[in-house]
């Protein structure tokens, strides 16, 4: 294998402590199960990137597939599990250690990640030496996608306000800042609102989240985009079985 130059880092939250503003609509164990979801439909994705090693950075056991052993690692938070900077820290060390170019932090919850996206801002850092490649969240006000070359450009804020808080970084330090503004990319999962318009929006955009009957035309459509996305899938089970939910 080709030596990988951009590490992609992936911290991953305990599940059972993850996705709680969503606990009034779904259960512990469904959040769990959203969680995995989550993990596995970005990991078959990310897996297809060339010249790229895979960093989890979790204390939860993840089951790679054989198939992206060779280019993936995981490193145990331990007793450090204090957020997602203290994550993306410890998967700086190995970064540095084993000199890549650049690092690209991936958040587990954007279910309509597009992997072509992806590898079209990996290409765009070739145009620089020193800066960052960030797409903002929906409101504006979080980091989705965030690509530091190199990773010693910035430290990471995934606090409040993360979107500014990494341009404001960058802008101090004097180096390079492109603002990728997919929309399918700035679409995570926090909240209920978050699901509704994730399904309103890119799914059946012009048919109600709140209509459950799902006509053949319709669920042939979901299936035709979507058919190997297991999070909008599983997302879609709760919809029908608990439509009264969403109301």
């Amino acid at each position: 294998m080709e030596d990988p130059r951009t590490a992609v880092i992936i911290p991953i939250k305990n599940f059972e402590k993850s996705k709680t503003r969503l606990g009034k609509f779904l259960n512990l164990e469904q959040r769990i199960s959203l969680c995995l979801h989550f993990v596995n439909d970005l990991i078959e994705k990310v897996s297809k990137l060339e010249q790229c090693q895979i960093i989890l950075i979790t204390n939860e056991s993840i089951d790679l597939p054989d198939t992206i052993k060779d280019k993936s690692l995981v490193i145990r938070e331990g007793d450090r599990n204090t957020g997602v900077n203290s994550a993306v820290a410890l998967a700086d060390s190995y970064v540095a250690k084993n000199k890549f170019e650049k690092s690209l932090v991936v958040p587990i919850d954007i279910p309509l990640l597009d992997l072509s996206q992806i590898k079209e801002i990996i290409q765009y850092s070739k145009n620089f030496d020193e800066g960052i490649c960030i797409v903002p969240s929906y409101r504006y006000d979080g980091t989705n996608i965030l690509l530091r070359k190199p990773h010693t450009v910035i430290e990471t804020s995934y606090d409040n306000f993360s979107f500014f808080n990494h341009i404001k970084r960058t802008m101090e330090k004097g180096a390079f800042i492109k603002i990728f503004d997919f929309e399918n990319l700035r679409a995570d999962i926090d909240t209920i609102e978050d699901i509704m318009l994730i399904f309103k929006k890119y799914v059946f955009s012009d048919r109600s989240i709140g209509d459950t009957t799902y006509s053949n035309h319709y669920y042939a459509k979901f299936i035709q985009k979507y058919e190997n996305n297991n999070t909008l899938n599983y997302l879609l089970s709760i919809l029908k079985e608990n439509h009264e939910i969403w109301h």
